[in-house]
């Protein structure tokens, strides 16, 4: 871990522009467009969104003034666009509190985000990390952030979950940072 650190410089997870100083909503949306994606595709999608929505924010309000085939238009699969659209109304129908969940312990937050659709645990981890700026989140749903780990440790692809987070309890209470700089590793 030590020369990734000097290899990629200071962690800038919670750099002015980053997805920290964004709205729940925003950070929530980003994460389903990322799902399942190469970032050189998320980042293709969410710019022609938010072209689309005149915007530099995802904003719930925005999301129930476009048809499908417009989302559809800008790369949103037709279930990406379902999950955002029920992202939408919970925040509209104020079932979804992200002061609320700003204040909840991370298995709360999960429970919470985890009943709508569209949203599991990796969804749930890209959000108390870059969102809520939780110190302490090993996304291991993440195969970029599993890659780098084998490529760090020398360890067999896929290894077993118990072998990542016997090699990530030295970095508590810092598991977030140390995972940014897993990622910083294979970009």
């Amino acid at each position: 871990m030590a020369r990734l650190i000097r290899a990629h410089g200071p962690c800038t997870m919670h750099a002015k522009h980053g997805l920290i100083h964004t709205s729940g909503f925003h950070s929530l949306a980003w994460a389903i467009i990322n799902q399942q994606l190469s970032v050189a595709s998320a980042r293709s999608i969410e710019t022609k969104l938010l072209k689309l929505m005149g915007k530099n924010e995802f904003q719930a309000a925005h999301m129930s003034r476009f048809s499908d085939n417009q989302l559809a238009d800008c790369g949103l699969s037709r279930q990406k666009i379902r999950y955002l659209r029920a992202l939408s109304t919970a925040v509209r129908n104020k079932q979804l509190d992200f002061t609320a969940l700003a204040q909840a312990d991370d298995a709360d937050v999960s429970e919470c985000l985890i009943a709508l659709p569209g949203i599991g645990p990796w969804t749930v981890d890209m959000y108390l990390m870059f969102s809520l700026g939780r110190l302490d989140v090993l996304p291991l749903g993440d195969l970029a952030l599993r890659k780098a780990f084998c490529q760090l440790y020398k360890i067999r692809d896929p290894a077993q979950m118990q072998d990542y987070r016997r090699h990530a309890e030295a970095w508590r209470p810092y598991r977030s940072v140390a995972s940014w700089y897993l990622w910083a590793s294979v970009d």
